[in-house]
């Protein structure tokens, strides 16, 4: 792997192991929202996609290790996901916690798109970054129906 590509690879996974962290605590914090209780089935799944998916990016990792070195990853600096949390910890509302979950689903999706550029397309590690693509997919659209789904409510209150 040639030095600039290794070096976009190592912050892509860097970048993308901190987004799975924040996504493992903010679920956690939603968990224990009392106004979330319909919702617990979501929010506990994908908190445990989030510790699984951390265990395979740390396998594409390992795979990638003999081209890597360790220090090149640095400290994995948890400034952000303390920052999302700060967000979440003040709201209550369904609607709005689905919209800060959304947000970092989206990020998330983001990421996985651009590290999917590093890894050739026949290779396992491709495979896997593909299915949590999918899977993190299906979580950004049950939040956005959780999110709408609040909205559309409000809106026939009104209007009664």
């Amino acid at each position: 792997m040639e030095d600039s590509r290794k070096r976009d690879f190592v912050q892509a996974i860097k970048a993308l192991w901190i987004e799975q962290k924040t996504r493992e605590l903010l679920y956690l914090e939603a968990l224990k929202k009392d106004s979330m209780s319909p919702c617990r089935r979501i929010l506990s799944q994908g908190h445990v996609s989030a510790l699984l998916f951390q265990k395979e990016i740390k396998w594409i990792y390992d795979y990638f290790r003999c081209f890597l070195t360790d220090k090149e990853l640095g400290d994995t600096n948890h400034i952000t996901a303390r920052t999302a949390l700060k967000m979440l910890e003040d709201v209550e509302e369904k609607e709005q916690i689905a919209t800060c979950l959304k947000k970092i689903e989206a990020a998330t999706l983001k990421l996985y798109k651009m590290l999917r550029t590093h890894v050739d397309k026949d290779s396992e590690a491709r495979l896997m970054l593909d299915e949590h693509l999918v899977r993190i997919s299906e979580f950004y659209e049950a939040l956005s129906k959780l999110e709408v789904g609040t909205r559309s409510r409000i809106g026939y209150i009104a209007a009664a």
